[in-house]
């Protein structure tokens, strides 16, 4: 979806989407939509700046950080995204970051492409390391096997030889 500038002011600046699961690929190959996505919010102008803020909102199937099993995480973020135009920056040889730039994303004056902005706010919405379970044993790094379903017969008391030199120390 992309936010016309022109007719900002008709709407109250307000602006609203629904994405289907096919219609926004996150391009993140242990990410997916399981439900379709939402993000609304508001746009104003501020002298040659389109500021959005809004709430995205969506149901992500992702790896459990142990055991791989796919786990659905319900996501809901706020965002605030600044936008200027691109021949502003372009402008200053030298432009020195502030921290209030680092929400500041380039647009060519005339609308805002929505649907990258709902990708990018999703994909940094994912939690670091999602569970399964918070027992969750994981697999086995000798032969792979998931432990909540079987019990491996690996050997648990081995030794990474980097590590030998540290039982040698005497206190």
């Amino acid at each position: 979806m992309r936010i016309e500038l022109g007719g900002l002011e008709e709407l109250g600046g307000k602006f609203s989407q629904v994405y289907e699961v096919a219609d926004l690929p996150l391009d993140d190959e242990e990410v997916r939509l399981v439900e379709p996505a939402e993000i609304q919010g508001r746009a104003r102008r501020i002298g040659t700046e389109v500021e959005l803020r809004g709430r995205v909102s969506a149901k992500l199937e992702v790896p459990c950080g142990r055991c791989l099993k796919p786990v659905e995480v319900p996501i809901s973020t706020r965002f605030t995204e600044r936008f200027v135009r691109a021949v502003s920056w372009a402008a200053d040889e030298q432009h020195e970051l502030q921290e209030e730039d680092l929400n500041v994303a380039v647009f060519d004056g005339a609308g805002i492409e929505l649907d990258d902005l709902a990708r990018e706010e999703i994909l940094l919405a994912v939690p670091a390391n999602v569970l399964c379970r918070e027992d969750c044993q994981g697999l086995c790094p000798t032969c792979g096997a998931d432990r909540n379903q079987d019990d491996c017969q690996c050997a648990t008391n081995e030794v990474d030889s980097r590590w030998q030199k540290l039982k040698e120390l005497q206190m």
